[in-house]
């Protein structure tokens, strides 16, 4: 089975723009994301897609393949889906290109479950919330599962809301588990082409993530707990707090 891993590469982010083109230390943002999954044994080819000619610069500069996509890209796995038209492959891997430090396992463990179950279509990577500070920030996304692992919901408010108990802080400290998402998602080939021609419906635009248009189109996303927590750049904040970290 043939595995390609995808860095949907944009410079003009909403909520930070160009922060894959900054500094952790002596390296971009980008440049440490490539690394880190091009370490990952599962995948036969790295690409890194972007519309920005500055993102193919430092993509020349890294030494990574990189492959120029349209502006009009909706999300970042539309941008896999463009990789996908140009390239043959059993599944295409969306690697967030603002999580350098992504563990090995949310790249792997969704993969092994779709070689296990040819119906799943669609998977990602799921980790237990650590501290009450990720429940209330809005940057960190939610995730509730049914029993069979697979999703409810994602979303940037707290979820599920513990209205059994006085506060949130007092389920978080009774040890009620939370999750949150890690920004990865593992896509079979045919399910992209389905994928990319679905409308834009009313939660996905409300919450801009790019999952929900799978689940308001009625199919599912399997997900899967890892046990490493994984580091999303999404504000000036959060480039500070990381380049204090020991690396």
């Amino acid at each position: 089975m043939k595995i390609i891993g995808v860095i949907p590469a944009r410079y003009g982010s909403e909520r930070f723009p160009g922060k894959v083109l900054q500094k952790i230390g002596p390296h971009t943002v980008l440049e440490l994301c490539y690394n880190n999954a091009k370490k990952n044994k599962i995948l036969d080819r790295l690409i890194i897609a972007t519309d920005s000619e500055k993102i193919v610069d430092e993509a020349k500069r890294i030494g990574a393949e990189v492959m120029l996509t349209s502006s009009q890209c909706r999300s970042g796995s539309d941008r896999v889906f463009e990789v996908s038209r140009q390239i043959e492959s059993d599944i295409f891997i969306n690697i967030q290109a603002d999580e350098p430090f992504m563990p090995q396992s949310a790249i792997e463990k969704p993969v092994s479950f779709m070689v296990s179950d040819k119906s799943i279509l669609c998977a990602t990577a799921i980790t237990k919330i650590r501290n009450m500070e990720e429940l209330y920030n809005p940057n960190i996304t939610k995730v509730v599962f049914d029993k069979n692992g697979f999703a409810l919901y994602f979303s940037a408010s707290v979820i599920p809301y513990p209205r059994a108990y006085q506060s949130i802080k007092e389920a978080f400290d009774s040890n009620i588990l939370f999750y949150k998402h890690i920004g990865l998602y593992s896509y079979r080939k045919s399910f992209l082409d389905i994928y990319n021609k679905m409308p834009t419906e009313n939660l996905e635009r409300l919450e801009k993530l790019e999952q929900l248009r799978i689940m308001e189109n009625g199919y599912k996303i399997k997900v899967v707990i890892v046990e490493q927590d994984s580091v999303s750049i999404d504000t000036l904040d959060d480039l500070k707090k990381v380049n204090t970290l020991e690396l």
